[in-house]
Protein backbone atom coordinates (compact mmCIF):
# COMPACT_ATOMS: atom_id res chain seq x y z
CA UNK A 1 0.00 0.00 0.00
CA UNK A 2 2.82 2.34 0.84
CA UNK A 3 4.47 1.48 -2.46
CA UNK A 4 1.31 2.40 -4.40
CA UNK A 5 1.09 5.76 -2.62
CA UNK A 6 4.74 6.41 -3.40
CA UNK A 7 4.27 5.66 -7.13
CA UNK A 8 1.14 7.82 -7.27
CA UNK A 9 2.95 10.70 -5.60
CA UNK A 10 5.85 10.40 -8.07
CA UNK A 11 3.47 10.60 -11.06
CA UNK A 12 1.74 13.62 -9.60
CA UNK A 13 5.05 15.40 -9.04
CA UNK A 14 6.25 14.55 -12.58
CA UNK A 15 2.95 15.76 -14.06
CA UNK A 16 3.17 19.01 -12.12
CA UNK A 17 6.74 19.58 -13.32
CA UNK A 18 5.74 18.81 -16.93
CA UNK A 19 2.80 21.18 -16.73
CA UNK A 20 5.05 23.93 -15.46
CA UNK A 21 7.49 23.28 -18.27
CA UNK A 22 4.73 23.37 -20.87
CA UNK A 23 3.42 26.61 -19.50
CA UNK A 24 6.88 28.17 -19.57
CA UNK A 25 7.49 26.95 -23.12
CA UNK A 26 4.16 28.32 -24.31
CA UNK A 27 4.96 31.64 -22.73
CA UNK A 28 8.40 31.74 -24.43
CA UNK A 29 6.84 30.74 -27.75
CA UNK A 30 4.25 33.47 -27.42
CA UNK A 31 6.96 36.01 -26.68
CA UNK A 32 8.98 34.83 -29.73
CA UNK A 33 5.93 34.97 -31.95
CA UNK A 34 5.20 38.48 -30.80
CA UNK A 35 8.77 39.53 -31.55
CA UNK A 36 8.53 38.02 -35.03
CA UNK A 37 5.27 39.84 -35.68
CA UNK A 38 6.84 43.11 -34.57
CA UNK A 39 9.84 42.49 -36.87
CA UNK A 40 7.56 41.61 -39.79
CA UNK A 41 5.53 44.76 -39.22
CA UNK A 42 8.74 46.82 -39.17
CA UNK A 43 9.96 45.25 -42.42
CA UNK A 44 6.61 45.83 -44.10
CA UNK A 45 6.76 49.46 -43.04
CA UNK A 46 10.30 49.74 -44.39
CA UNK A 47 9.29 48.10 -47.68
CA UNK A 48 6.29 50.39 -48.01
CA UNK A 49 8.50 53.40 -47.35
CA UNK A 50 11.08 52.16 -49.89
CA UNK A 51 8.34 51.55 -52.44
CA UNK A 52 7.04 55.06 -51.91
CA UNK A 53 10.59 56.38 -52.37
CA UNK A 54 10.93 54.35 -55.58
CA UNK A 55 7.60 55.66 -56.83
CA UNK A 56 8.73 59.20 -56.10
CA UNK A 57 12.04 58.60 -57.90
CA UNK A 58 10.31 57.02 -60.90
CA UNK A 59 7.81 59.86 -61.00
CA UNK A 60 10.67 62.38 -60.88
CA UNK A 61 12.50 60.58 -63.73
CA UNK A 62 9.34 60.49 -65.84
CA UNK A 63 8.81 64.17 -65.17
CA UNK A 64 12.40 64.88 -66.21
CA UNK A 65 11.96 62.85 -69.41
CA UNK A 66 8.85 64.84 -70.24
CA UNK A 67 10.64 68.17 -69.74
CA UNK A 68 14.24 67.51 -70.82
CA UNK A 69 15.41 66.04 -74.14
CA UNK A 70 18.90 64.93 -75.16
CA UNK A 71 20.03 63.81 -78.58
CA UNK A 72 22.89 63.49 -81.04
CA UNK A 73 23.46 63.44 -84.78
CA UNK A 74 26.40 61.97 -86.70
CA UNK A 75 27.18 62.13 -90.42
CA UNK A 76 30.38 60.55 -91.62
CA UNK A 77 31.61 59.59 -95.08
CA UNK A 78 34.37 58.48 -97.39
CA UNK A 79 34.80 60.67 -100.50
CA UNK A 80 36.96 60.20 -103.54
CA UNK A 81 37.10 63.14 -105.97
CA UNK A 82 38.43 63.24 -109.51
CA UNK A 83 41.39 65.55 -110.21
CA UNK A 84 41.42 66.78 -106.62
CA UNK A 85 44.68 65.25 -105.43
CA UNK A 86 46.85 67.62 -107.43
CA UNK A 87 46.95 70.15 -110.23
CA UNK A 88 47.92 69.88 -113.84
CA UNK A 89 51.19 71.66 -113.20
CA UNK A 90 52.25 70.18 -109.87
CA UNK A 91 54.67 67.76 -111.55
CA UNK A 92 53.45 64.89 -109.38
CA UNK A 93 49.87 63.81 -110.06
CA UNK A 94 49.38 65.42 -113.46
CA UNK A 95 46.01 66.59 -112.18
CA UNK A 96 44.49 63.18 -112.82
CA UNK A 97 44.59 61.63 -109.36
CA UNK A 98 41.51 60.86 -107.28
CA UNK A 99 41.64 62.44 -103.86
CA UNK A 100 40.59 60.10 -101.02
CA UNK A 101 39.19 61.54 -97.83
CA UNK A 102 37.51 60.17 -94.69
CA UNK A 103 35.51 62.87 -92.97
CA UNK A 104 33.16 63.49 -90.06
CA UNK A 105 30.84 65.94 -91.77
CA UNK A 106 28.63 66.63 -88.77
CA UNK A 107 28.60 65.66 -85.13
CA UNK A 108 25.88 67.43 -83.20
CA UNK A 109 24.62 67.33 -79.62
CA UNK A 110 21.06 68.45 -78.91
CA UNK A 111 19.71 69.73 -75.60
CA UNK A 112 16.14 70.88 -74.95
CA UNK A 113 14.20 71.80 -71.81
CA UNK A 114 10.56 72.62 -71.20
CA UNK A 115 10.77 75.28 -68.51
CA UNK A 116 6.99 75.65 -68.28
CA UNK A 117 4.10 74.48 -70.43
CA UNK A 118 4.58 77.63 -72.53
CA UNK A 119 8.37 78.21 -72.44
CA UNK A 120 10.91 75.99 -74.18
CA UNK A 121 14.72 76.37 -74.36
CA UNK A 122 16.99 74.69 -76.93
CA UNK A 123 20.78 74.52 -77.02
CA UNK A 124 22.64 72.64 -79.77
CA UNK A 125 26.32 72.32 -80.58
CA UNK A 126 28.31 71.06 -83.54
CA UNK A 127 31.83 69.70 -83.79
CA UNK A 128 33.60 71.51 -86.61
CA UNK A 129 36.00 69.10 -88.30
CA UNK A 130 38.77 70.84 -90.24
CA UNK A 131 42.22 69.89 -91.48
CA UNK A 132 43.77 72.20 -88.88
CA UNK A 133 41.88 71.40 -85.67
CA UNK A 134 38.57 70.19 -84.31
CA UNK A 135 36.47 72.49 -82.15
CA UNK A 136 32.99 72.67 -80.71
CA UNK A 137 30.90 75.61 -81.84
CA UNK A 138 27.46 76.95 -81.04
CA UNK A 139 24.74 75.85 -83.42
CA UNK A 140 21.45 76.97 -81.80
CA UNK A 141 20.65 78.77 -78.55
CA UNK A 142 17.15 80.13 -78.27
CA UNK A 143 14.05 80.35 -76.12
CA UNK A 144 10.57 79.85 -77.55
CA UNK A 145 7.39 81.23 -76.06
CA UNK A 146 4.13 79.55 -77.10
CA UNK A 147 0.73 81.08 -76.51
CA UNK A 148 -1.19 78.84 -78.91
CA UNK A 149 -0.81 77.27 -82.36
CA UNK A 150 -1.11 80.68 -83.99
CA UNK A 151 1.47 82.53 -81.93
CA UNK A 152 5.05 81.41 -81.18
CA UNK A 153 8.10 83.61 -80.58
CA UNK A 154 11.72 82.41 -80.94
CA UNK A 155 14.51 84.57 -79.56
CA UNK A 156 18.24 83.89 -79.91
CA UNK A 157 20.35 82.05 -82.49
CA UNK A 158 18.20 79.84 -84.69
CA UNK A 159 17.18 79.09 -88.27
CA UNK A 160 15.31 82.16 -89.54
CA UNK A 161 12.34 81.95 -91.88
CA UNK A 162 13.86 80.59 -95.10
CA UNK A 163 13.59 77.86 -97.74
CA UNK A 164 12.69 74.22 -97.18
CA UNK A 165 16.29 73.05 -97.67
CA UNK A 166 17.62 75.30 -94.92
CA UNK A 167 14.79 74.34 -92.56
CA UNK A 168 15.52 70.66 -93.35
CA UNK A 169 19.14 71.01 -92.34
CA UNK A 170 21.57 68.30 -93.46
CA UNK A 171 19.78 65.56 -91.51
CA UNK A 172 16.32 65.82 -93.10
CA UNK A 173 17.19 66.13 -96.78
CA UNK A 174 16.00 63.48 -99.20
CA UNK A 175 19.45 63.43 -100.78
CA UNK A 176 22.38 62.69 -98.50
CA UNK A 177 24.23 65.92 -99.24
CA UNK A 178 22.98 69.46 -98.69
CA UNK A 179 22.15 70.90 -102.16
CA UNK A 180 24.61 73.20 -103.82
CA UNK A 181 25.92 75.31 -105.40
CA UNK A 182 23.73 78.41 -105.03
CA UNK A 183 20.88 76.77 -103.07
CA UNK A 184 19.83 78.49 -99.85
CA UNK A 185 22.71 80.95 -100.31
CA UNK A 186 21.38 83.65 -98.00
CA UNK A 187 24.11 85.55 -96.11
CA UNK A 188 23.20 84.29 -92.65
CA UNK A 189 25.83 84.07 -89.92
CA UNK A 190 26.70 80.36 -89.80
CA UNK A 191 25.18 77.05 -90.98
CA UNK A 192 21.99 78.85 -91.98
CA UNK A 193 21.59 80.39 -88.52
CA UNK A 194 21.47 83.97 -87.29
CA UNK A 195 20.82 85.83 -84.04
CA UNK A 196 17.42 87.45 -83.94
CA UNK A 197 13.72 86.92 -83.32
CA UNK A 198 11.09 84.96 -85.24
CA UNK A 199 7.32 84.86 -85.03
CA UNK A 200 5.58 81.80 -86.42
CA UNK A 201 2.26 80.01 -86.31
CA UNK A 202 0.26 77.26 -87.94
CA UNK A 203 -3.34 76.55 -88.88
CA UNK A 204 -4.99 73.12 -88.66
CA UNK A 205 -1.86 71.42 -87.32
CA UNK A 206 0.43 72.68 -90.08
CA UNK A 207 -1.91 72.80 -93.05
CA UNK A 208 -0.90 76.43 -93.44
CA UNK A 209 2.23 77.88 -91.75
CA UNK A 210 3.72 81.36 -91.56
CA UNK A 211 7.18 82.45 -90.33
CA UNK A 212 8.59 85.98 -90.01
CA UNK A 213 12.12 86.82 -88.81
CA UNK A 214 14.24 89.88 -87.99
CA UNK A 215 17.89 88.84 -87.63
CA UNK A 216 21.47 90.04 -87.97
CA UNK A 217 22.39 89.50 -91.59
CA UNK A 218 25.54 90.25 -93.50
CA UNK A 219 27.66 92.82 -91.67
CA UNK A 220 31.38 93.46 -91.26
CA UNK A 221 33.42 96.38 -89.99
CA UNK A 222 34.71 98.54 -92.87
CA UNK A 223 32.59 96.79 -95.48
CA UNK A 224 29.24 97.56 -97.10
CA UNK A 225 27.13 96.96 -94.01
CA UNK A 226 29.01 97.86 -90.82
CA UNK A 227 25.89 99.48 -89.34
CA UNK A 228 24.18 97.07 -86.93
CA UNK A 229 20.92 99.01 -87.29
CA UNK A 230 20.30 97.35 -90.66
CA UNK A 231 18.71 94.03 -89.79
CA UNK A 232 17.79 91.34 -92.29
CA UNK A 233 14.06 90.61 -92.60
CA UNK A 234 12.84 87.25 -93.87
CA UNK A 235 9.45 85.62 -94.26
CA UNK A 236 8.05 82.26 -95.34
CA UNK A 237 4.56 80.97 -96.17
CA UNK A 238 3.89 77.23 -96.56
CA UNK A 239 0.67 75.58 -97.67
CA UNK A 240 0.07 71.83 -97.59
CA UNK A 241 -2.66 70.62 -99.93
CA UNK A 242 -2.70 67.07 -98.55
CA UNK A 243 -1.51 66.08 -95.09
CA UNK A 244 -0.15 68.83 -92.78
CA UNK A 245 3.48 69.32 -91.73
CA UNK A 246 3.33 70.48 -88.10
CA UNK A 247 6.08 72.45 -86.37
CA UNK A 248 8.70 75.05 -87.24
CA UNK A 249 11.03 72.79 -89.24
CA UNK A 250 10.53 70.90 -92.49
CA UNK A 251 11.58 67.62 -94.07
CA UNK A 252 12.14 66.76 -97.73
CA UNK A 253 10.85 63.22 -97.31
CA UNK A 254 8.74 61.22 -94.87
CA UNK A 255 9.66 57.85 -96.37
CA UNK A 256 6.05 57.00 -97.19
CA UNK A 257 4.66 57.73 -93.72
CA UNK A 258 2.48 60.55 -95.07
CA UNK A 259 1.37 61.98 -98.42
CA UNK A 260 2.53 65.57 -98.90
CA UNK A 261 1.88 68.18 -101.56
CA UNK A 262 3.36 71.48 -100.38
CA UNK A 263 4.48 74.79 -101.78
CA UNK A 264 6.54 77.44 -99.98
CA UNK A 265 7.34 81.07 -100.75
CA UNK A 266 10.20 83.04 -99.16
CA UNK A 267 11.27 86.70 -99.22
CA UNK A 268 14.52 88.22 -97.84
CA UNK A 269 15.68 91.84 -97.59
CA UNK A 270 18.48 93.81 -95.90
CA UNK A 271 19.35 97.48 -96.39
CA UNK A 272 23.03 97.99 -97.29
CA UNK A 273 23.45 94.24 -97.40
CA UNK A 274 25.48 94.28 -100.62
CA UNK A 275 27.96 96.35 -102.54
CA UNK A 276 31.05 97.96 -101.04
CA UNK A 277 31.78 100.35 -98.19
CA UNK A 278 32.05 103.20 -100.70
CA UNK A 279 28.88 102.18 -102.52
CA UNK A 280 26.56 100.01 -100.41
CA UNK A 281 23.36 98.69 -101.95
CA UNK A 282 20.41 96.71 -100.67
CA UNK A 283 20.28 92.93 -100.72
CA UNK A 284 17.05 91.18 -101.74
CA UNK A 285 16.21 87.57 -102.46
CA UNK A 286 13.24 85.29 -102.89
CA UNK A 287 12.58 81.65 -103.56
CA UNK A 288 9.77 79.20 -104.18
CA UNK A 289 10.01 75.50 -103.28
CA UNK A 290 7.79 72.51 -103.99
CA UNK A 291 7.45 69.04 -102.51
CA UNK A 292 5.30 66.09 -103.60
CA UNK A 293 5.48 62.72 -101.86
CA UNK A 294 3.00 59.91 -102.43
CA UNK A 295 2.94 56.33 -101.17
CA UNK A 296 1.38 54.21 -103.93
CA UNK A 297 1.75 50.87 -102.16
CA UNK A 298 4.16 49.62 -104.81
CA UNK A 299 6.61 52.28 -103.66
CA UNK A 300 6.90 55.90 -102.59
CA UNK A 301 7.60 58.65 -105.12
CA UNK A 302 9.16 61.94 -104.00
CA UNK A 303 9.58 65.00 -106.24
CA UNK A 304 11.03 68.26 -104.95
CA UNK A 305 12.11 71.46 -106.64
CA UNK A 306 13.23 74.97 -105.77
CA UNK A 307 14.06 78.25 -107.51
CA UNK A 308 16.18 81.03 -105.96
CA UNK A 309 16.79 84.62 -107.04
CA UNK A 310 19.40 86.85 -105.33
CA UNK A 311 19.70 90.58 -106.13
CA UNK A 312 22.41 93.06 -105.11
CA UNK A 313 20.67 95.98 -106.84
CA UNK A 314 23.31 96.87 -109.38
CA UNK A 315 26.54 95.91 -107.66
CA UNK A 316 28.80 92.99 -108.50
CA UNK A 317 27.24 89.60 -108.01
CA UNK A 318 30.39 87.94 -106.76
CA UNK A 319 31.12 84.33 -107.65
CA UNK A 320 27.91 82.77 -106.50
CA UNK A 321 29.15 82.25 -102.94
CA UNK A 322 26.95 83.07 -99.93
CA UNK A 323 25.23 86.34 -100.62
CA UNK A 324 26.19 86.50 -104.31
CA UNK A 325 23.66 87.75 -106.87
CA UNK A 326 22.13 85.54 -109.52
CA UNK A 327 19.74 82.62 -109.83
CA UNK A 328 19.82 78.96 -108.87
CA UNK A 329 17.41 76.08 -109.23
CA UNK A 330 17.23 72.42 -108.30
CA UNK A 331 14.99 69.44 -108.95
CA UNK A 332 15.09 66.01 -107.31
CA UNK A 333 13.36 62.65 -107.68
CA UNK A 334 13.39 59.49 -105.59
CA UNK A 335 11.75 56.07 -105.45
CA UNK A 336 11.54 54.11 -102.18
CA UNK A 337 11.06 50.34 -102.52
CA UNK A 338 8.18 49.17 -100.25
CA UNK A 339 9.62 45.82 -99.14
CA UNK A 340 12.25 45.50 -96.44
CA UNK A 341 15.46 43.83 -97.54
CA UNK A 342 17.60 42.84 -94.59
CA UNK A 343 17.72 45.77 -92.16
CA UNK A 344 16.13 48.42 -94.36
CA UNK A 345 14.58 49.67 -97.59
CA UNK A 346 16.43 50.53 -100.84
CA UNK A 347 15.86 54.00 -102.26
CA UNK A 348 16.97 55.44 -105.60
CA UNK A 349 17.67 59.20 -105.50
CA UNK A 350 18.72 61.70 -108.16
CA UNK A 351 19.12 65.48 -108.07
CA UNK A 352 20.24 68.25 -110.43
CA UNK A 353 21.38 71.74 -109.31
CA UNK A 354 22.33 74.75 -111.43
CA UNK A 355 23.70 78.12 -110.30
CA UNK A 356 23.89 81.12 -112.65
CA UNK A 357 25.54 84.11 -110.97
CA UNK A 358 24.97 87.61 -112.33
CA UNK A 359 27.36 88.59 -115.14
CA UNK A 360 28.36 84.96 -115.55
CA UNK A 361 30.32 85.73 -118.73
CA UNK A 362 33.09 87.57 -116.84
CA UNK A 363 36.33 85.90 -115.82
CA UNK A 364 35.47 86.10 -112.10
CA UNK A 365 31.98 84.60 -112.33
CA UNK A 366 30.83 81.35 -113.84
CA UNK A 367 27.91 78.99 -114.23
CA UNK A 368 28.02 75.81 -112.17
CA UNK A 369 25.86 72.72 -112.15
CA UNK A 370 25.86 69.36 -110.41
CA UNK A 371 24.19 66.02 -111.12
CA UNK A 372 23.81 63.32 -108.44
CA UNK A 373 22.79 59.67 -108.72
CA UNK A 374 22.50 57.74 -105.48
CA UNK A 375 21.40 54.50 -103.89
CA UNK A 376 20.28 54.85 -100.27
CA UNK A 377 19.62 52.13 -97.70
CA UNK A 378 16.98 53.41 -95.27
CA UNK A 379 17.24 51.52 -91.97
CA UNK A 380 15.17 53.80 -89.75
CA UNK A 381 14.09 56.90 -91.64
CA UNK A 382 16.33 59.90 -91.06
CA UNK A 383 17.74 58.28 -87.90
CA UNK A 384 19.74 55.57 -89.63
CA UNK A 385 20.65 55.39 -93.31
CA UNK A 386 23.56 54.60 -95.62
CA UNK A 387 24.12 56.30 -98.98
CA UNK A 388 26.29 55.64 -102.02
CA UNK A 389 26.44 58.73 -104.27
CA UNK A 390 28.02 59.42 -107.64
CA UNK A 391 28.14 63.07 -108.73
CA UNK A 392 29.47 65.12 -111.60
CA UNK A 393 29.97 68.85 -111.10
CA UNK A 394 30.65 71.41 -113.81
CA UNK A 395 32.99 73.93 -112.22
CA UNK A 396 33.10 76.38 -115.13
CA UNK A 397 36.22 78.39 -115.89
CA UNK A 398 38.34 80.19 -113.37
CA UNK A 399 41.81 81.57 -113.00
CA UNK A 400 45.20 79.98 -112.48
CA UNK A 401 46.95 77.02 -114.03
CA UNK A 402 43.80 74.90 -114.28
CA UNK A 403 41.67 77.31 -116.35
CA UNK A 404 40.44 74.64 -118.74
CA UNK A 405 41.37 71.53 -116.81
CA UNK A 406 38.89 70.90 -114.02
CA UNK A 407 35.76 72.11 -115.77
CA UNK A 408 34.01 68.85 -114.91
CA UNK A 409 34.75 66.84 -111.80
CA UNK A 410 33.39 63.47 -110.75
CA UNK A 411 33.12 62.20 -107.19
CA UNK A 412 31.95 59.09 -105.33
CA UNK A 413 30.82 59.26 -101.70
CA UNK A 414 29.87 56.55 -99.21
CA UNK A 415 28.05 58.20 -96.35
CA UNK A 416 26.34 57.14 -93.13
CA UNK A 417 23.90 59.07 -90.97
CA UNK A 418 22.82 58.21 -87.42
CA UNK A 419 20.85 60.28 -84.95
CA UNK A 420 18.69 59.85 -81.88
Amino acid sequence: MKIQKLVLSSFMIAGFVMLCNLRGGATAYAVGLEERMDHLETRLSELTSTQDDHKSAISAIKGLQERVSLGFGLRTSFLTTEDAAGTKGDGVSGGRSWDKDFDVENMRLYFGAKVTDNIYVEFNTEISNTSVADDVRLLDAFVEYKWNDYFHIRFGRHLPASDRYNLDGPYYQNSFEFPGPGISAYPFKSTGRAEGVSYWGQYKGGKFKWQLSAVEGKEAVGENNDDPDHLMYTGRLTYNFWEPEPGYYNSSTFYGKKDVLAIGLVGVHQSDGAGTAAKPTDYSAWNVDFLLEKNFGWGTIDIEAGFFDYTNHGTSGGTGSLGGAGQAWTVGFSYLYPEKIGWGYPQFVTRYVENNPTEADTSAQFTRNKLELALHYIIQGHNAKIALIWSNEHLGSGSGVDVDWNEDRGAVRLGMQLQH
